[in-house]
C-alpha cells in the first residue's frame, strides 16, 4: 500500500517535472521564432512598399496607392531594432504618400487625413515605445491597456490611410480631365 502510495506520487512529480522542462523548452525556442516571423512580416511590407515604388514608376498610380497602403505594418513590434526599422518605413511611406499628392495636386498638399495619419504614427510610435517599458513590468494590467490602445490606434490608422487614398485618387479626377 506505501509502495503503491509513494509510486504514484513520484509519478505525478515526474509528470510535473516533465511539463516543466517542456515548458521552459518551449520558452527557449519562442523567443528567436517570434522575432523570426516579425522580420518576415516587416520584410514583406518593405517588399510592398518597393512593389508601391515599381508601380509609380511605371505610371500605375492607383496601383502604387494600393501597394503603399497595404505596406504599412500595424502590428506591435516586440524588438526595439525592429520598431526602428518599422518607423524609418512608415516615414518612407508617408513621404511618398506625399510626393505623389504634390504630383497630383500641382506641387501643393492639402489633405487633411495626410495629417491625421501623421498624427497617428507618431501617437504609434509613442504606444510602441510605451509598450516595450511595460513589457518586462509584471503588471498585466497595464500591458492589456497598452494592447487596447494599440489596437485602436491601428483601426483608426487603417481607417486614416483609406481616407486619405480616396482623398488622393479623388484629387487626381480633376486633373485628368485637363
Amino acid at each position: 500500500m506505501l509502495n503503491a502510495l509513494l509510486a504514484t506520487v513520484l509519478v505525478f512529480v515526474g509528470v510535473g517535472l516533465l511539463l516543466y522542462l517542456v515548458t521552459l523548452l518551449f520558452n527557449a525556442l519562442s523567443l528567436p521564432l517570434d522575432g523570426t516571423w516579425e522580420r518576415w512580416r516587416i520584410t514583406r511590407c518593405v517588399a510592398r512598399g518597393r512593389r508601391g515604388d515599381t508601380l509609380r514608376e511605371a505610371g500605375n498610380l492607383d496601383g502604387a496607392l494600393s501597394e503603399f497602403q497595404a505596406a504599412f505594418f500595424l502590428h506591435p513590434v516586440r524588438n526595439r531594432a525592429m520598431a526602428s526599422v518599422v518607423v524609418n518605413h512608415h516615414t518612407g511611406l508617408l513621404s511618398r504618400l506625399i510626393a505623389i499628392t504634390e504630383d497630383v495636386q500641382g506641387g501643393t498638399v492639402r489633405l487633411l487625413s495626410l495629417a491625421k495619419v501623421d498624427r497617428l504614427l507618431n501617437e504609434r510610435s509613442e504606444l510602441q515605445r510605451r509598450y516595450f517599458n511595460t513589457r518586462m513590468t509584471p503588471d498585466r494590467q497595464r500591458r492589456r491597456q497598452l494592447d487596447r490602445e494599440l489596437d485602436n490606434n491601428r483601426r483608426e490608422l487603417q481607417a486614416a490611410l483609406r481616407q486619405l487614398i480616396v482623398e488622393i485618387r479623388a484629387s487626381r479626377q480633376p486633373a485628368r480631365m485637363q
